[in-house]
């Protein structure tokens, strides 16, 4: 139920597309008609973006994209993908195909993804439900074709939001231990880790990168 058009002001010069389910959106649409009908919520379900458009797809489909083309979307313009709590509940083809689809857009435009990896320990928190992980999605993503990544791990000081203030929080002494560990050695039990990770590519970073490549080789 993402609200970020109905939040934010910086999205007052851009242009909104939410991609999901079509029985997603139908609630979502629901819920909010009925905020607007509501005198208390009707000043906050208005949307701030320059214009929002929500699209149905299965983003484990191959027609995904092209729908989003339909409905508006332009792949020559600058783009911020927000890819929040999807990608671990992906298959690790599908979400793959997903970030190479995005990676791909970095030599048209500048091109950023937001998104949340889960490490493989954090896998074992369901048997069913979770399925993609990277320990090291900050190699992964320059492998794929983005120059530029940048890694946080919950209770670091970009990724604080003042609520970490006990030292024996469980992320706090996650920070403490290697990422390649999988089991603290402490307790044995699992490393489960949440990555938040900015990554971005543009055309002149991508021939620059392409150059560097060859000079290397």
């Amino acid at each position: 139920m993402d609200t970020r058009a109905y939040r934010l002001n910086c999205l007052k010069d851009s242009d909104v597309f939410e991609v999901d389910f079509a029985e997603v959106l139908e609630v979502k649409t629901t819920i909010l008609q009925a905020a607007k009908e509501s005198t208390f919520d009707s000043q906050h379900s208005m949307s701030k973006a320059k214009s929002l458009t929500r699209v149905a797809a299965d983003i484990r489909e191959n027609d995904w994209m092209e729908k989003l083309q339909i409905a508006g979307f332009l792949p020559q313009k600058s783009t911020v993908w927000i890819l929040e709590g999807i990608l671990y509940y992906l298959a690790q083809s599908n979400a793959m195909q997903l970030l190479r689809i995005l990676a791909s857009n970095c030599v048209l435009t500048h091109t950023v993804i937001l998104a949340d990896f889960m490490n493989k320990s954090s896998t074992t928190l369901s048997n069913s439900v979770f399925q993609f992980y990277s320990d090291w999605p900050d190699q992964l993503l320059p492998s794929i074709g983005f120059t530029q990544v940048k890694l946080a791990q919950i209770g670091d000081p970009d990724a604080h939001f003042g609520l970490l203030n006990d030292p024996l929080n469980l992320f706090n002494k996650l920070r403490s231990l290697p990422r390649s560990l999988q089991t603290n050695p402490d307790d044995g039990a699992p490393c489960c880790r949440l990555y938040l990770v900015e990554a971005s590519g543009s055309p002149d970073q991508n021939s620059a990168h392409n150059k560097e490549s060859v000079i290397q080789s």
